[in-house]
């Protein structure tokens, strides 16, 4: 995946830098935040469109912006995935693009229900960078179960179009948009209404013109999945795990890694103790991003001072190879278990007094 940030004018020695700053115990930000969990403050508002079902419009400190628009539109349901709805069962081929669970019948929701459509300032539609971000936008809400809340009945279901559009140019200054994307379509789908239904049953849907009468697409009473997924962007330094980093930050990471994560109020299937609020998290996504520090030129040695290839502590030399295994695992565990997660998920639920 290629990096969207091509401005890195920092010189070597600045880089050096900044990477023994951050990977010093503890690591010290450029932005003087005081530990590696830390966020910065963003401003967001919901119901912000008009003729959409929901909405949200978020910026961050570092001056991007981004707005959201989530429509619902009725359509009608193929016929195999008619049959899974109605037998909540599938064998063979038509299986494919369904994810169910043949116990409970739930889970029958198909991935082609949802489309998203990103636009960002100064890329074509094709560009790479594009579509592996509305990529990793959708992956998350398809795996947390977006799909079978789209269901009307065994004939018709809800297809989600969610619309998000960065209206804040790339000025040099600016980090990796993917926080404050996720960010924003996650509130977008809270604030996201379904009309209330006259039709029963396995009637053709005949939606009710009183807009004060329909429901919340994640409603709060709901036993599961009662919010959408947030993706969290954690940079590597060093042994140090250091989240929603800043320009300079990734600008000399070693690794960047992003995590999709979901809430719910009932413990899955092999999970792990929930937090004193009663809800329970779990990573939904892991997702590698190129670094930018690996298209920045390395410090030139004095002469004498060390052999070719040697590294020299103070001279910038780029970091290649993956990521280790038990730095994953550390970075999974501050977001499952040592709170950054509910940290993340608390802030957000502040914009709806929950």
């Amino acid at each position: 995946m290629p990096s969207l940030t091509t401005s890195l004018p920092f010189s070597p020695a600045e880089l050096a830098y900044l990477h023994t700053s951050l990977s010093s115990t503890p690591p010290l930000r450029p932005d003087a935040r005081p530990r590696p969990t830390d966020f910065r403050p963003l401003r967001a508002e919901t119901g912000v469109l008009p003729a959409v079902n929901g909405s949200a419009h978020v910026g961050f400190s570092d001056g991007r912006e981004a707005i959201v628009g989530v429509k619902l539109e009725v359509e009608k349901t193929s016929s195999q995935n008619r049959d899974v709805i109605s037998t909540s069962k599938t064998t063979g081929p038509e299986a494919m693009d369904v994810d169910q669970d043949t116990t409970t019948g739930k889970g029958c929701g198909n991935a082609r229900w949802l489309s998203t459509t990103l636009t960002l300032p100064g890329l074509r539609d094709d560009d790479p960078n594009l579509i592996f971000l509305e990529e990793m936008l959708r992956e998350p809400l398809i795996v947390s179960g977006l799909a079978d809340k789209l269901i009307i009945n065994s004939k018709w279901h809800w297809h989600a179009y969610v619309d998000v559009l960065l209206i804040s140019p790339d000025n040099g200054l600016a980090s990796y948009p993917l926080p404050l994307l996720s960010t924003a379509v996650h509130l977008a789908l809270r604030d996201a209404r379904i009309p209330k239904l006259k039709s029963e049953g396995e009637e053709d849907p005949v939606a009710d013109d009183d807009w004060m009468a329909s429901t919340f697409l994640y409603g709060p009473k709901e036993p599961t999945g009662s919010t959408p997924p947030v993706t969290l962007l954690v940079v590597v330094v060093g042994e140090n795990v250091v989240f929603d980093p800043s320009r300079e930050e990734l600008s000399v990471a070693d690794s960047v890694v992003a995590v999709s994560v979901g809430r719910d109020a009932v413990l899955p299937k092999g999970g792990q103790g929930g937090d004193d609020s009663g809800y329970y998290y779990r990573v939904l996504a892991v997702r590698m991003i190129d670094t930018p520090a690996r298209d920045t030129m390395k410090g030139v040695p004095l002469t004498g001072e060390a052999p070719e290839g040697v590294e020299v502590p103070g001279v910038w030399r780029p970091r290649v190879g993956g990521i280790k295994r038990n730095v994953m695992k550390n970075v999974v565990k501050s977001v499952t278990r040592d709170g950054v997660a509910k940290d993340v998920f608390m802030g957000l639920d502040g914009f709806f007094g929950s």
